[in-house]
C-alpha cells in the first residue's frame, strides 16, 4: 500500500518522536546515575574529608592544651574550658558524620563502599574515646598535681595521638579512594552519555540538536574544565581555579575544587614565608620529615662558619637607623647569596653576624668543607659588590665609613638536630667544633686577616683550596693548641711565610725576623707577617725558654 504524504510525515514524525523520546529517556537514566555520583562526592564524601581535617585539628589542638597544662599553670582553667568545647565539637563532627550514611546503612542491600567508610569512621571514633579518656585522666592529675603521673600518662596521650593519626590517614585514603570511583564512574557515565546522545540527536537532529548539543556541551566544558584544572594542580600551578559555569552538582564541585586549590596556595604561602625566617631546605626538610621536630640529634661530621661584620659599632655611629637597618639587611642578604650558593644553610643572624653550616642531609658527607671554603671567597666577592651597593642605596654618605668581614671556619664532630623549648626550637647544630668556629672568627683581628680555618677543615677540604698556615694556638677555653690557616684567594708567589714561622718555632729569631721581613716588603698589607715582627721584638727581649712549644694563647674570646 502506497502511503501518501501526510503518512510518510506522520510516520517519519512518529520515529523522531520515538528517538526523541528514547534520547529523552536514556538522558534522564544517565543523568540521575550521574547525579547520584556526584551528589555523593558533594554531599557525602567532601564533608566527610572536611570533617575529617575538622576532627585532626581538633584533636591536635587538644593534645597541645593537654602537655601546656603544666607548662603553664596560668593558662589552665582556659585551656580546660578549651578542652571541653573541644570535645562537644568533635562530639557533633562525629554524630553529623555518622548522619551521612544514616539513610543507606539501613537500606536492604547497603553500598559496600559506605560500609567501609562506616566502619572506619567508628574505628577512628573508638580511638578517640581513649583519647578523650586519657584527657580527662590528665586534666584530674593537673587538678590534683600530680605533676609525677601526669608526665608518666603523657607519653600514652603521644601514644594514642599516633594511634588516632592512623586511624585518619586509613579513613582519609578510604574516602578518596571511594570518591575517585564516584568520580569515575560519572566520567565513564557521561562519556557513555555523550557517545549516545551524538548518535541518537543525530536522527532526531531537526526537533532535538539544539538542547541536546547545549546540555552536552555545558556538562563537557564543565568536566573538562575540572580535568585541566586537576592536571595543571598536578603540575605545580595553584593559581589554577576553575570557572563555575553552573549551579548543578558539578558546579558545586567546580567550587570545590577550587576552595581545595585555595588551601593548597594557602599552605604554600605558610611554606614560603617560614621559608624566610629559616633556611628553605630546613622548612622542606621539616614537611617530608616530621620526625625531625622531636627533640634530639645525632652525632656527626659538618662544617661551621661564622660571618662577622667587622667594626659594626662604629658603623652603628655614624647612620641614622633606617641606613644602619637597610645596610645590615643588604649584608645578611650577600652572606646569605654565597652561602647558599654553595650548598650551606644559614642557621642564625646574630647581631651583625651569620652563623651557617655544611653537611649530610643537605651536602654529601665529602664535600662540606670545601664548599664552605669556597663560600668564604664569594662572600669577599659580594663584600665588594655590597660596598657599591651602600655607597648608592644609603641616603647620608658619613665620612670615613670602613665596611669590611672577618670569616671562622671550622669543622669535626657536631650534634645536630632539633633543640629549644616546647614552645620554641629550631634546628641547629652544636658542639666543641662550632665553639672553635666562632674563635677562629674573633682571631681574625689579631693577625688583620679575613678568614680563618682549623686544621681540621683544611685536611678535609685537600688540595681544591689555596691557604698558607698562620699559627699554632690555644683560644680560651680550650687546653689543646688548634693548628689554623689563612684562606688564600690565590697562591702567593715567592712567599717567604713558611721559612719565616720555622724559624720562629726553633726560637731563630733572626732568621725569622729577616723572612718576616722580606714578606712585609713584597706585600706591605700582609698584617700576619707584622704581628710575627712584633712578637720576634717582644720574644727576643723575653724569652721563652727551652721548653717553649710555640703555642701562642689566646686570653680573649
Amino acid at each position: 500500500m502506497q502511503l501518501n504524504i501526510a503518512q510518510k510525515i506522520f510516520g517519519i514524525a512518529a520515529v523522531v518522536l520515538i528517538l526523541m523520546a528514547a534520547v529523552a529517556a536514556f538522558s534522564i537514566h544517565m543523568a540521575a546515575e550521574i547525579s547520584k555520583e556526584l551528589e555523593a562526592v558533594v554531599g557525602k564524601y567532601l564533608p566527610l574529608s572536611d570533617t575529617i581535617g575538622d576532627i585532626n585539628v581538633s584533636i591536635l589542638e587538644k593534645g597541645m592544651l593537654l602537655q601546656r597544662l603544666f607548662a603553664l599553670p596560668e593558662e589552665t582553667p582556659r585551656a580546660i574550658a578549651r578542652i571541653e568545647t573541644l570535645d562537644d565539637g568533635v562530639n557533633d563532627t562525629f554524630e553529623k558524620a555518622h548522619r551521612l550514611f544514616t539513610a543507606e546503612e539501613r537500606s536492604p542491600h547497603p553500598p559496600e563502599s559506605i560500609l567501609l567508610l562506616s566502619r572506619s569512621l567508628s574505628s577512628l571514633e573508638r580511638e578517640y574515646r581513649r583519647f578523650e579518656k586519657q584527657g580527662f585522666a590528665l586534666i584530674a592529675l593537673r587538678e590534683a598535681g600530680d605533676a609525677t603521673a601526669f608526665e608518666a600518662l603523657l607519653p600514652e596521650l603521644n601514644h594514642q595521638q599516633d594511634n588516632i593519626a592512623a586511624e585518619i590517614s586509613k579513613l582519609r585514603r578510604h574516602v578518596e579512594t571511594v570518591a575517585e570511583r564516584s568520580v569515575q564512574r560519572a566520567d565513564r557515565e557521561e562519556r557513555i552519555l555523550v557517545w549516545a546522545n551524538s548518535v541518537l540527536t543525530a536522527l532526531a537532529a531537526i526537533l532535538g540538536l539544539g538542547f541536546a548539543a547545549a546540555t552536552t556541551f555545558m556538562l563537557v566544558t564543565n568536566v573538562r574544565n575540572l580535568v585541566r584544572g586537576a592536571e595543571a594542580v598536578e603540575g605545580g600551578d595553584l593559581d589554577t581555579e576553575v570557572p563555575v559555569m553552573t549551579r548543578d552538582e558539578v558546579g558545586r564541585l567546580t567550587g570545590s575544587f577550587n576552595k581545595m586549590v585555595d588551601g593548597l596556595r594557602m599552605k604554600e604561602r605558610i611554606s614560603d614565608t617560614f621559608g624566610k625566617y629559616m633556611d628553605p631546605r630546613i622548612v622542606a626538610q621539616l614537611l617530608e620529615n616530621p620526625e625531625i621536630t622531636e627533640g634530639g640529634g645525632e652525632q656527626q661530621e659538618m662544617t661551621v662558619m661564622f660571618v662577622d661584620l667587622k667594626g659594626f659599632t662604629s658603623i652603628s655611629e655614624k647612620l641614622p637607623p633606617d641606613d644602619l637597618v637597610r645596610l645590615i639587611n643588604e649584608f645578611f642578604t650577600m652572606m646569605t647569596e654565597a652561602i647558599s650558593s654553595h650548598k650551606g644553610v644559614v642557621d642564625k643572624f646574630m647581631g651583625d653576624a651569620v652563623m651557617a653550616f655544611w653537611g649530610p642531609p643537605f651536602t654529601s658527607p665529602g664535600e662540606h668543607a670545601a664548599l664552605a671554603c669556597r663560600a668564604a671567597l664569594a662572600a669577599v666577592e659580594n663584600l665588594n659588590r655590597f660596598r657599591v651597593d651602600v655607597q648608592e642605596t644609603l641616603a647620608t654618605r658619613p665620612e670615613g665609613l670602613h665596611i669590611d668581614l672577618r670569616i671562622g671556619i671550622s669543622a669535626g664532630d657536631m650534634i645536630v638536630g632539633t633543640i629549644g623549648s616546647k614552645a620554641s626550637k629550631s634546628f641547629t647544630v652544636m658542639g666543641d667544633p662550632v665553639n672553635l668556629g666562632s674563635r677562629l672568627e674573633g682571631a681574625n683581628k689579631t693577625y688583620g686577616t679575613r678568614i680563618l680555618l682549623s686544621e681540621r677543615v683544611r685536611y678535609l677540604a685537600g688540595q681544591a683550596i689555596e691557604v698558607r698556615e698562620l699559627d699554632l694556638i690555644r683560644v680560651k677555653g680550650k687546653t689543646e693548641p688548634t693548628r689554623i690557616f689563612e684562606r688564600l684567594a690565590a697562591e702567593r708567589v715567592a712567599d717567604r711565610f713558611p721559612a719565616g714561622l720555622t724559624a720562629y718555632r726553633n726560637q731563630d729569631w733572626e732568621t725569622a725576623e729577616r723572612e718576616f721581613a722580606s714578606c712585609r716588603a713584597m706585600d706591605p698589607t700582609d698584617s700576619a707577617s707584622g704581628v710575627y715582627l712584633e712578637r720576634i721584638a717582644y720574644l727576643k727581649a723575653n724569652p721563652p725558654g727551652s721548653d717553649w712549644d710555640g703555642v701562642w694563647d689566646f686570653t680573649t674570646k
